[in-house]
């Protein structure tokens, strides 16, 4: 059955339909969408529109834009829609997936979104090697110094990446940190071309990073797939070569993800912040937020 097809074309004219087909509109939507749009759109009287946005505003379902007035998804539906990824139906056969390949490349493999202008942890499976990265995922990770966050703000709307670039100049971690706006436009058309991201040292010295990305049925990037390892037990020029099969087990992983989140609806700008990192000999840990 097409839920989302249903819920369209739905008969029912009750203002909860009304409100969750607004919402979903909303959702499916790049870029961010005037009350006029939703009126013509959705078949609704302007009035009704706004009383219907304006609720869903209060509840923290959607952001209205302090210029402009145009309406995007909030923070509310931001952690249902994550937390629904986490605990979905699919989330079982997705960790079996996330555990081979993590034990095949022997690095720590994370699963992301793009949530508030930073990296948020999906779900993650440690490295079975015994030197591993340890990081915080309740910490939001910076997206111009990581391969998850530029792979997904490579492949997020336009506005969105015009609202990142005009928080430059960015904190530089270490050394090998863009930290221009310029040269972060650069690598991110190095991406959109070859479709994949890399972070060599740019988060933390001694680590380095590859995504790949997770689309959604229309093919748009909803979320990013990636493999992180110490530099000393697997350097870049090795973890590259694992990228078929990371495209493989990302092609697998879409069909759970398809539909529930994406990658363009953030509003703030991303926060600046040294992420709570490490390379540790600590315990394995599976664990899914």
């Amino acid at each position: 059955m097409n839920e989302t097809l249903s819920l369209e074309t739905s008969s029912d004219r009750s203002p909860v339909t009304k409100a969750l087909r607004l919402l979903a509109h909303v959702a499916r939507r790049k870029e961010a969408v005037t009350l006029a749009d939703l009126s013509r759109t959705l078949g609704l009287p302007k009035p009704t529109a706004y009383r219907l946005a304006a609720a869903l505003e209060a509840t923290g379902f959607l952001e209205r834009e302090l210029i402009g007035r145009r309406y995007r998804i909030g923070s509310t539906f931001e952690e249902i829609a994550l937390s629904a990824l986490r605990h979905g139906a699919g989330h079982g056969a997705r960790r079996v997936l996330m555990d081979q390949l993590a034990q095949r490349i022997g690095a720590r493999i994370n699963l992301v979104v793009m949530k508030a202008g930073c990296v948020a942890f999906v779900e993650w499976v440690e490295s079975t090697t015994p030197l591993r990265v340890g990081i915080d995922p309740a910490t939001p990770m910076p997206v111009h110094c990581t391969a998850s966050g530029k792979l997904l703000l490579a492949f997020a709307a336009a506005e969105v990446r015009r609202e990142v670039l005009r928080a430059a100049p960015f904190s530089a971690l270490t050394p090998h940190s863009i930290t221009s706006a310029r040269a972060l436009e650069r690598e991110l058309e190095r991406i959109r071309a070859r479709g994949w991201s890399e972070d060599d040292q740019e988060l933390l010295l001694g680590v380095n990073c590859l995504a790949v990305p997770i689309t959604n049925r229309a093919g748009e990037v909803v979320a990013g797939l990636a493999a992180m390892a110490p530099v000393a037990s697997l350097p870049l020029a090795e973890l590259r070569g694992f990228i078929p099969q990371m495209r493989e087990v990302a092609s697998r992983i879409a069909c759970d993800v398809a539909g529930h989140v994406r990658t363009g609806n953030q509003k703030r700008r991303p926060r600046n912040r040294d992420p709570r990192v490490g390379i540790d000999q600590g315990r394995r840990r599976s664990a899914s937020k």
